[in-house]
């Protein structure tokens, strides 16, 4: 390690402990994000059978989402490093999304219902949800010490887990019972109670505005961001680390249904099941996360977690060769309990090691890496296919994945961190 690698904790008044404060964020994150589920469904169901969109205009429905989130990213996290009343801007940015998703459902019972609406949809609700998700992460330190947060971040990543395990089968059944676009009012509730969760007393700890004083542009703050991040190259390493493994697995997940029946000639059944081993996986790892941490070491799980997920996804073209079902399930089960605990672990230490007042920017720029590789990725997977052949590509996007998380591997800032932080 070198002395690029040394940095300091920013020094600040721990916040006072509210053990009731994290419930209301873990309900607000659970509900929003098995509403999204509908959405996600709906969207591409209306553009394809109700608007007849071919398949590009299908995909471009994901790739607006994503593509969005990622440009606007690093923008979002210098509003939020801004904005001094952080849960009051994730209560707006629900309410908004409220009305935003019920348009939809309003629009196709007055017949006006087109694709360019549902194209708009698609990217403001990314852009929005991209804010929140950067503006999440900034509000817990608020209500957590700093020997909390991997507790605190488990748990939210485990109220995701829920709502990413039950919102395809609520989107499901409301999609087949009531239709795709009445279905999406789910989705518009769902931003409701979480703006109603995020509004109770318990996380009304706003601070109150400071006098109004200069500021600077949007291309300084920027730059003030990417400063944290070269005094913190371990906190640049974790973003390419992330966008790597994203870039790998979106190009893998593309293809993964079409290896599973045509390569590994499974059934419905089977390819279901090997789905479900992530869930179990990424449930057991917030469930553990804490002690999983603790015992190993939190700079320690960042450069090994990491790289072993990536390792993990060259079991998927391993199972071409035989004993398809039990190596896929060995895939899930590795992958999603491993790269669940390094996704804890690394929203953690930039909590730990992001200056407070440019914490946005960092998870801003961070996640716009990670955003922007996504669609490529998934776009990419088929070209390669075509080229490589299917197992080929996997390889190859599995290469990546495993590349980029290494330049984490040897890297640990020389930081003293809180107990529960650490080994």
């Amino acid at each position: 390690m070198t002395d690029e690698d040394v940095g300091t904790v920013p020094v600040a008044a721990p916040p006072a402990p509210s053990r009731r404060a994290v419930p209301a964020l873990m309900f607000s994150q659970g509900v929003s994000v098995a509403g999204t589920q509908v959405t996600a469904l709906a969207l591409p169901t209306l553009a394809i059978l109700l608007l007849g969109a071919g398949p590009l205009a299908a995909s471009l429905l994901f790739a607006l989402e994503y593509g969005v989130q990622g440009l606007t990213g690093p923008f979002a996290g210098v509003l939020v490093d801004r904005v001094a009343a952080r849960r009051r801007l994730l209560v707006t940015v629900d309410l908004v999304q409220l009305v935003l998703i019920a348009t939809v459902p309003l629009a196709h019972a007055a017949g006006a219902l087109t694709l360019v609406h549902l194209y708009a949809v698609a990217a403001l609700s990314g852009a929005l949800g991209g804010l929140s998700a950067i503006a999440v992460p900034t509000v817990v330190p608020a209500f957590v010490p700093a020997e909390g947060l991997v507790a605190a971040n488990a748990k939210l990543a485990g109220a995701r887990s829920v709502g990413q395990i039950a919102g395809p089968g609520l989107a499901a059944g409301l999609v087949q019972a009531v239709g795709a676009a009445t279905a999406m009012v789910a989705d518009a509730v769902s931003y409701g109670l979480s703006a109603l969760a995020l509004s109770l007393p318990r996380l009304r700890r706003d601070p109150a505005p400071d006098a109004p004083a200069a500021r600077p542009g949007i291309a300084e703050s920027l730059r003030e961001g990417v400063g944290v991040l070269r005094d913190q190259p371990v906190l640049a390493r974790l973003a390419v680390a992330a966008a790597a493994l994203n870039f790998g697995g979106a190009g893998l997940g593309g293809l993964y249904a079409y290896f599973a029946y045509e390569v590994a000639d499974l059934g419905p059944g089977e390819v279901g099941a090997s789905t479900a081993a992530f869930s179990v996986a990424a449930v057991t790892a917030v469930l553990t996360a804490r002690k999983v941490i603790a015992r190993v070491g939190l700079t320690r799980v960042i450069p090994l977690f990491g790289p072993v997920a990536a390792a993990a996804l060259f079991l998927i073209p391993v199972a071409s060769l035989g004993f398809a079902l039990p190596v896929l399930i060995t895939y899930q089960l590795v992958f999603g309990f491993c790269a669940t605990v390094w996704a804890v672990s690394s929203v953690t230490l930039q909590q730990l090691l992001s200056p407070p007042d440019q914490l946005g920017r960092v998870l801003g720029l961070s996640r716009s890496l990670g955003q922007l590789v996504m669609p490529v990725g998934a776009l990419l997977g088929g070209t390669l296919a075509g080229v490589a052949g299917t197992s080929g590509a996997l390889v190859v996007f599995a290469s990546v994945a495993l590349a980029g998380t290494l330049v984490v591997a040897t890297t640990r800032p020389r930081t003293v961190l809180p107990e529960e932080n650490r080994t």
